[in-house]
């Protein structure tokens, strides 16, 4: 196998990655949010959360994106482990699907795919229309990197040491490693199968030594799934570790099952004189038989995964009313608990705020991230609650409890708008983090006094809603004014050190953005303590 050869094989092994992975954002895109809905609605139905994990792979043609997927919603918690592993291990098996698609021998038609895809991304314009294009290109792009894949392996059909290295492949542990090893590295275990493909289309390679290497991929696949975790919850890391499990135990079953099982010769009777057909069929067959053996014990990976990954997570709020019953036939009682409801809402909020100025001042992209997690609960509660409060505004409400809806209504603006701002410090912290922006310690000192101040209000405010402390929401309205003070003093000081080159223009610039998000807080928590103090949340 000469230079350009390789190149050939590499070229093609690019083309069939960006291939796949256009295809898979084509078919994200068309599909819209259906997808992420779809995992997050997911129930308690083992078999359906196994069907909805093949059925979105299949669409993406990838299970390292599902897997991530699924991690992320593991780690915002709205999904549980269970859950998680269930879908998972339908993933496995929907990734089966680009191998199959290979394997009907289509690869001869890429030229025309690949140029009806690239006409519709160029001249349509209706966006629809070009995700479809995108999806058609990319099948396309990935065909014909496959048939340069199979061009460039030919010779190898006559090199002897090359043979010699495909029937080391029958060893099941050096044809594990190596399928490990390569998925590993690429990251899709799609493409390495498509490279395995690409030798049984020349006669390179059969099922008889690529079978251990098949399993061996599986297992490399969890790379990415793991990669995922790294920064995540617990539980999203013991998401990645069952999967890991799951085809480790299922690779170890297979080959003590092949020993006693003549599997490999049932599978190529099915398409006799086909080897790139009985490679997708074994991989296909692996992953259906490995799913039906865990989806009865999923108590099994669960359990691997606890030893594994000792402790327990900070508990998030999760996406769900804790006092509101919609069911709740009194009025008062309904506006008693949209009460708690609100006063929950503003103290994660408070907390958000907290987090967010954590996050900037120490550049910690967990915190940043955790920040985001809350902003969707407050959002979710910010919907909810006020849909309760019309729902219960079409009752016969009393003048008094008319006024303290009225009131509520205008408090759950005032709080998401603070999450919002929380959000925003977020994002600037991410700014800050990834463009490496320092902070001069004076500057760094004033943000932490002016937070504190705010904190202070936030705390004072909920003493006034817990305990009915009049005197603690006018004091959170005196701090309001102390806070505007301490705002056009901070900015005085800032222009000074800007003047004296202690500040770069970066740094000025999320320093004030800061200050004035934080100054804009503080008005809302005022806002809060006046609708308060109007009693209209009492």
């Amino acid at each position: 196998m000469d230079l350009w050869s390789i190149l050939m094989l590499i070229g093609g092994l690019g083309l069939f990655l960006y291939g796949m992975k256009l295809m898979s954002d084509g078919l994200e895109a068309a599909a819209g949010d259906k997808l992420r809905t779809g995992l997050e609605l997911m129930t308690k139905n083992r078999f359906s959360a196994l069907g909805l994990g093949a059925g979105v792979t299949a669409v993406i043609q990838s299970s390292s994106a599902t897997t991530v997927m699924v991690v992320g919603f593991v780690n915002a918690g709205l999904m549980s482990l269970t859950q998680a592993i269930n879908v998972g291990i339908g993933a496995n098996i929907g990734t089966t699907i680009t191998a199959q698609i290979v394997a009907l021998k289509v690869t001869q038609f890429a030229p025309i795919v690949l140029f009806a895809g690239v006409v519709i991304m160029l001249f349509v314009k209706k966006r629809s229309v070009r995700r479809i294009g995108e999806i058609i290109g990319g099948l396309g792009i990935l065909l014909f990197g496959m048939e340069l894949m199979s061009e460039a392996v030919a010779p190898l059909r006559e090199y002897q040491p090359f043979i010699d290295l495909l029937s080391s492949f029958q060893n099941p542990w050096i044809g594990l490693a190596a399928g490990l090893a390569v998925t590993a590295i690429i990251q899709s275990s799609s493409a390495t199968m498509g490279i395995i493909q690409a030798f049984a289309m020349q006669g390179v390679m059969g099922l008889d030594s690529a079978v251990y290497v098949i399993l061996g991929l599986n297992i490399g696949t969890c790379v990415t799934a793991i990669l995922a975790s790294i920064s995540g919850t617990k539980t999203a890391k013991r998401t990645a570790v069952a999967l890991l499990f799951f085809n480790i135990i299922g690779a170890f079953i297979f080959m003590v099952a092949m020993r006693f099982l003549p599997i490999v010769d049932w599978i190529k009777s099915w398409t006799p004189g086909s080897p790139v057909n009985q490679l997708a069929n074994f991989h296909t067959f692996f992953n259906v038989v490995c799913a039906f053996i865990f989806i009865g014990i999923p108590q099994v990976l669960t359990k691997l995964s606890y030893f594994f990954v000792r402790g327990e997570d900070k508990q998030l709020e999760g996406k769900k009313l804790k006092y509101i019953d919609k069911n709740a036939d009194s009025a008062p009682v309904a506006v008693g608990q949209a009460i708690l409801e609100v006063s929950r809402m503003e103290r994660l909020s408070g907390e958000n705020f907290n987090l967010a100025i954590r996050s900037f001042l120490e550049r910690d992209e967990k915190l940043i991230n955790e920040v985001g997690e809350n902003e969707k609960v407050v959002n979710y509660l910010n919907h909810e609650i006020t849909d309760a409060l019309a729902n219960v505004s079409q009752t016969g409400l009393s003048e008094v409890d008319s006024r303290t809806v009225t009131g509520l209504l205008h408090v759950i603006m005032d709080i998401e708008r603070i999450s919002d701002i929380a959000q925003n410090i977020a994002d600037i912290a991410a700014i800050r983090l990834d463009k490496k922006i320092k902070m001069s310690k004076k500057g760094a000192v004033e943000i932490q006094f002016m937070a504190d101040k705010i904190g202070e209000a936030f705390r004072l405010l909920r003493e006034a809603l817990k305990e009915g402390n009049l005197e603690s929401a006018q004091r959170v309205i005196e701090i309001e004014d102390e806070v505007d003070r301490y705002e056009a003093k901070i900015k005085k000081n800032h222009v000074k050190r800007l003047k004296k080159g202690e500040c770069s223009a970066q740094a000025s610039t999320v320093f004030t953005d800061v200050i004035t998000m934080c100054e804009r807080v503080a008005d809302h928590v005022a806002n809060i303590a006046a609708v308060y103090l109007r009693g209209e949340m009492q």
